[in-house]
């Protein structure tokens, strides 16, 4: 009978119930305690649990000197169930847990797969589909694809179609404007455009290599949307304006940048140095392939320097794909008095990546003007013949070669004896289609002569003060739709006739003409 402790302050302890003799025996002698394996120790604690259940499945009534105490086993018994409970629960989520642990990511194998939203099933879903049609359609079309920047430096050949890049503003960060319409105008360039999304898509990514400011322009590049859709219907939809650090920390390793952020420049002479720094990267990538090689085969010319030790020489010229888009050749021809009835002709050779055309002339007042008096003959003074007489000389300046995108640089800002530098105002008149005129061309250049250009985009210079002023520029869109950018600001053209008017508070300085593709 079960006894409660009210019922012992009542009445007093109930007779004793006869409790089972204890047994007397020595205690055994201790032995040491072998270590078991956690497994085991965890099946001992299983069966221990398990055996006290079963044996103490009725209360019992322990006395402790004058009292009586009833020990109810019940609570040892629902212990044990949810001791069981939680153990079978335990299982089931570690194992499911297991189960739901995320695969290692495997190591990105290109550009394209580093920037890939890997938290979106449906986007990575998406991208392998798109990617794999991709990947047939050029293998249909002899496409070549590439595995590494070496590869796609020896041969990447360019590619004329335009980007689908949805607009989105940069922020001035402190007199940014300057290098904010650069890198607009670049990314809106379709070949360059494309030529970083070729090494995006096939190259593998590495990081603290010898291309900073290549890999900059691709991260760059990564942060706008491919869209074609109109900015009068994307309006609501833009991405927020952002900031590109990472190309400011890749001009910062360079020496010539150093003094870059915060200070005004001039943005022709900063796009020089831009694309210039891209060449030079990949002229080094492409030299050490060379050197490997040479190295490997052990043939192979080798400049001797100092102390006879092998070098290779970097030459600014050397082909690599911005050469491909932005390389043209000046020929200039000097002509000398007849001698003995003919006349003596010298010609020489010069690379470019922009035309730099004098417009201060009264005279010039379009384009074509300019390039005109690029290339009429002009006198040398001072020149003497062999026999140290002074004679009349002539030398000419003309295009060789031209590249796919030509771009034209107006001098805007002269040195003046008496009022040092200043702006030439004056709106020059540029055309929307551009057709080489026979006497830009040197004789021999063949298909050069045939070629047209189109305009894809102006980079204007606000205001009267060389060394200040803004920057501001308008670009043409896949879909043929012109786009102003002023830093965070963007707004759509009615057409190619607003980017070719006149315009007061502006005036038109580097101009993009990009080659007409064959009809």
């Amino acid at each position: 009978m079960q006894t409660s402790w009210s019922a012992v302050a009542k009445g007093g302890v109930p007779p004793a119930t006869a409790l089972p003799p204890v047994s007397q025996h020595q205690p055994a002698k201790k032995q040491p305690a072998k270590k078991q394996p956690l497994a085991d120790k965890s099946e001992t604690i299983d069966k221990a649990v398990t055996h006290l259940a079963e044996t103490m499945q009725a209360p019992r009534s322990v006395r402790i000197g004058e009292l009586d105490i009833i020990i109810d086993n019940t609570f040892w018994a629902a212990q044990y169930k949810e001791y069981r409970r939680r153990k079978a629960k335990g299982s089931k989520s570690a194992e499911a847990e297991k189960l739901a642990e995320p695969a290692k990511p495997a190591k990105p194998a290109n550009w394209a797969a580093l920037f890939q939203d890997h938290n979106s099933q449906n986007s990575s879903t998406k991208v392998s589909v798109v990617g794999k049609q991709a990947a047939q359609v050029e293998e249909k079309a002899g496409v070549r694809k590439f595995t590494t920047l070496e590869d796609v430096l020896e041969n990447w050949c360019v590619k004329l179609s335009m980007p689908k890049v949805q607009p989105r503003g940069l922020v001035n960060t402190g007199n940014m404007c300057f290098m904010n319409v650069v890198l607009q105008a670049l990314l809106y360039c379709g070949p360059f455009y494309n030529l970083l999304q070729c090494i995006k898509d096939n190259v593998v990514f590495s990081f603290g290599t010898s291309t900073p400011l290549l890999e900059s322009l691709i991260m760059f590049m990564h942060e706008f949307k491919q869209d074609k859709t109109g900015l009068a219907d994307l309006e609501t939809e833009l991405e927020e304006p952002f900031v590109p650090e990472n190309v400011y920390d890749a001009l910062q390793q360079k020496n010539v940048f150093q003094t870059l952020r915060g200070q005004q420049e001039d943005a022709q002479e900063f796009m020089s140095h831009l694309v210039d720094g891209i060449h030079e990267e990949m002229a080094t990538v492409l030299q050490a392939r060379q050197a490997q090689a040479e190295r490997a085969g052990g043939s192979g010319w080798v400049e001797v320097g100092a102390k006879h030790r092998g070098g290779h020489m970097r030459s600014s010229h050397e082909a690599t794909p911005i050469t491909q888009i932005f390389g043209g050749t000046l020929q200039s021809v000097l002509t000398e008095p007849a001698v003995a009835g003919r006349a003596v002709q010298r010609a020489s050779r010069e690379p470019f990546r922009w035309l730099a055309l004098d417009v201060s002339a009264a005279e010039v007042e379009r384009l074509e003007d300019a390039l005109d008096a690029l290339a009429a003959p002009e006198t040398i003074e001072g020149f003497v013949d062999a026999k140290g007489a002074p004679a009349a000389a002539t030398k000419q300046t003309v295009l060789e070669h031209v590249p796919p995108v030509l771009v034209l640089h107006l001098k805007r800002f002269v040195f003046c004896a008496d009022e040092g530098v200043k702006k030439v105002h004056k709106f020059i008149e540029y055309p929307e289609t551009l057709a080489l005129a026979p006497q830009w061309l040197a004789r021999g250049a063949g298909r050069q002569r045939s070629r047209q250009y189109r305009l894809s985009g102006v980079i204007y210079h606000h205001g009267s003060d060389a060394s200040g002023g803004h920057y501001t520029c308008d670009v043409v869109r896949a879909g043929d739709e012109w786009v102003r950018f002023d830093d965070v600001d963007i707004s759509g053209l009615a057409g190619v006739d607003a980017a070719l008017e006149e315009k007061k508070d502006r005036t038109a300085y580097i101009l993009f003409y990009t080659i007409k593709e064959a009809e």
